[in-house]
């Protein structure tokens, strides 16, 4: 696709400036502008629809592509210079009624630094009128003789003059009623000059640049609410840790150091279980929050696959038993060795067995399998239990996350866990599951150089 405002491209079928004489049009909420009365001319170069429509296309997988508003924001005047302009400004309110300049384009890139504003600004203060009145009304203002029509400071004029500026669109950007920020499109061309179909690309324009820019706050809103309750979570955590360990200390003395009777030692029991719960659930609580801030202490050293089969089988076949669950280990990667935290390997898998044993109804079985690939080994958790769909499968490793509603059979933070200590260690994780077929959760964990056995 050409560009309209290089050089001999006048008659490129994309060239959006049309010529003609601009002139007053109905109110931008129905559609229309206010505009700087001017002559017409006699030639009328009308916008070519078809690919106005594959430049607010590409323009939409642009706006689409980060939640980072001024990445994106920069990405968009580069997009619209040469295509739809010659030097292009994007301007974003400031909640004291200064505007911040977080995007802007120059054909010639000898002029851009005219274009640059380091700082934030008053419009009014600033020579720069038309802006503040768009900023004000919500209606976008088209000047079809940039210097002829300009009603701001005579300052800025020269600057649009040491810009080469011709015509000019200044269009705002709405979040609802409300002006979040302005769209200032400028060309340079002597032949052609903005008009009325220019304006309303350009309106279309502003419309997703808004919508974008407002999903990004509220993502960048939702972040810093996350990161508040993490931190939260973090400091109660760490700080219940001393009272429920005092908890579990007194029980244990009690049915240690007196005679309790028998009811009196189960209570005590009881205790020393519900210290130990909380324990779990407190731990599990700062993990995330390091696993979120990425300092998830990982201490990797040379460990065989054997001896992490083995001990997961001692901590879990247990449980497995007394539930009247059949458990199978499928071995045949004896001689494989990782490179891995075992400690926290151990609770990733951990938590996929667990919640394996869990799901699973009495009579049904929980396997652990392991599957030898190019450069890495696959563990396997598979049981047959209900499974579940795949509106639960997309959600299955957020936090807080429940398959069933109103299960409180734990917190929805183990496999969140165990995602973020196997991603910790270059590695990958992922579950496949069917109603009423059961589920299966495999890891996927890069091979210790030179590990022994077949590839």
């Amino acid at each position: 696709m050409g560009h309209p405002y290089a050089a001999g491209n006048m008659d490129s079928s994309d060239a959006y400036l049309v010529r003609g004489g601009s002139r007053q049009v109905d109110s931008p909420r129905d559609g229309a502008v206010g505009v700087a009365a001017s002559r017409s001319h006699p030639a009328d170069a009308r916008v070519s629809s078809r690919e106005a429509l594959s430049f607010l296309t590409r323009a939409g997988r642009v706006l689409s592509s980060s939640l980072d508003p001024e990445k994106t924001m920069e990405r968009l005047v580069r997009l619209a210079v040469p295509r739809v302009a010659c030097f292009a400004m994007i301007d974003l309110a400031l909640p004291d009624g200064r505007l911040e300049r977080v995007a802007y384009r120059h054909i010639d890139k000898s002029r851009a630094a005219h274009l640059e504003r380091p700082e934030p600004f008053l419009p009014e203060e600033s020579g720069l009128a038309p802006l503040a009145d768009v900023l004000r009304t919500g209606e976008a203002v088209l000047m079809e003789n940039a210097v002829r029509d300009w009603t701001g400071g005579r300052e800025i004029l020269e600057q649009i003059q040491r810009l080469a500026g011709r015509s000019l669109m200044i269009v705002p950007l709405m979040a609802g009623d409300d002006s979040i920020g302005l769209l200032t499109f400028g060309s340079t061309r002597t032949d052609r000059f903005y008009h009325r179909q220019d304006l309303a690309l350009a309106r279309e324009l502003a419309r997703s640049a808004s919508l974008a820019i407002q999903n990004a706050r509220l993502y960048r809103k939702a972040e810093r609410a996350i990161a508040a309750r993490d931190e939260i979570l973090g400091v109660v955590s760490h700080d219940l840790r001393n009272p429920v360990s005092r908890v579990r200390m007194a029980a244990e003395l009690m049915t240690q150091s007196y005679d309790l009777p028998g009811g009196a030692e189960r209570i005590a029991a009881m205790i020393v279980r519900a210290s130990d719960e909380m324990n779990r659930l407190i731990g599990d609580l700062l993990d995330v929050t390091r696993i979120e801030a990425g300092r998830l202490s990982i201490e990797a050293a040379p460990t065989p696959l054997a001896d992490l089969l083995d001990r997961l089988e001692e901590a879990h076949a247990p449980a497995a038993g007394e539930k009247g669950l059949t458990w199978e280990v499928e071995r045949g990667q004896e001689l494989v060795t990782l490179q891995v935290d075992e400690g926290r390997i151990l609770q990733a898998l951990g938590n996929l067995v667990g919640n394996a044993i869990k799901f699973t109804p009495v009579g049904g079985t929980v396997r652990v399998m392991t599957r030898r690939i190019p450069e890495a080994v696959r563990i396997g958790v598979a049981d047959s239990g209900p499974g579940m769909d795949e509106d639960h499968l997309t959600h299955v490793f957020d936090r807080f996350y429940q398959t069933r509603s109103g299960d409180r059979r734990g917190a929805g933070l183990g496999l969140a866990i165990a995602r973020g200590i196997i991603e910790a260690h270059a590695g990958s994780i992922d579950m496949e599951s069917e109603l009423g077929a059961g589920t299966t959760a495999w890891v996927e964990l890069p091979l210790e150089p030179d590990s022994g056995g077949d590839r």
